[in-house]
């Protein structure tokens, strides 16, 4: 019997150190905080003027297509099976959705950093979710502006061949038209405030009207890195509460002196 026992706890150590090897392969194998952007480092940087191929045949300088509009930079590959085609949908779900957003003049800016896409694999991929609002631009570039542009904005990605997958950051990234980044969005699920909000903030100082109110949330809204989103500023809930506060004061004051003087008459 003790010999049995011994036999067992010997099997539960072997197998304890196997799934402690095996765990630590794993993470040894993937760790996603690899892929995760320094914003500190790239806010406030410019990106790569890249050439980009269009969907209509067309190559322009990257530069040349954010003249004069803040602009959405979207990377994803076209034969992606996963988190891409859910980011796209969800950001076309939310601008189709709001009439708000789509007055404003900006660029929504899908790129692939899959040196394979081709021409055809972009039209594709557009293909299952057309139509586009004219704010759509759809692109590939050549493998030196791949790494060139994706380099500049700190988007990380690497090719599982175990999976035959990429694995990649997720963000949308958004840039001032003289070519700045100004904010990361992370996630799949944008929210249509947090756009207005970014896209107000993209825009570099020009102030348009169908902005005002955008601009407008810059100051009741601020930005939490940790939730990826743009929360209500303590400051104007403070400052809210405070003049609350103050206001009902001074509604007493007002109501005890009125009182007061009708019982001196």
């Amino acid at each position: 019997m003790k010999i049995l026992f011994a036999l067992l706890l010997l099997a539960g150590a072997v197998l304890g150190n196997i799934m402690g090897t095996y765990r630590a392969g794993k993470k040894d194998f993937f760790d996603p905080e690899l892929l995760k952007i320094d914003e500190g480092k790239y806010i406030g940087g410019f990106v790569a003027n890249v050439p980009l191929r269009l969907s209509d045949g067309r190559t322009v300088e990257l530069y040349e297509l954010l003249k004069e509009r803040p602009t959405i930079l979207v990377f994803s590959y076209y034969t992606c099976e996963g988190s891409c085609p859910i980011r796209v949908d969800n950001l076309k779900k939310v601008l189709d959705s709001s009439s708000t957003l789509q007055r404003r003049d900006f660029n929504v800016l899908v790129v692939s950093f899959d040196k394979r896409d081709t021409p055809d694999t972009m039209k594709s991929f557009m293909a299952k979710r057309e139509p586009f609002t004219k704010h759509w631009k759809f692109a590939i570039l050549d493998p030196q502006s791949i790494d060139r542009l994706t380099m500049s904005t700190g988007f990380k990605f690497f090719y599982s061949e175990r999976d035959r997958t990429f694995v990649h950051t997720s963000a949308y990234i958004f840039l001032s038209p003289d070519g700045k980044i100004t904010r990361y969005l992370f996630g799949i699920k944008p929210k249509e405030k947090d756009l207005r909000i970014a896209l107000a903030e993209a825009e570099g100082g020009k102030v348009s009207l169908s902005s005002v109110v955008d601009l407008a949330l810059l100051v009741c809204y601020t930005y939490d890195p940790s939730r990826s989103s743009f929360v209500i500023n303590p400051t104007i809930i403070f400052g809210g509460i405070g003049f609350a506060i103050l206001g009902s004061i001074a509604i007493f004051a007002f109501v005890s002196n009125r009182l007061s003087r009708r019982e001196v008459q």
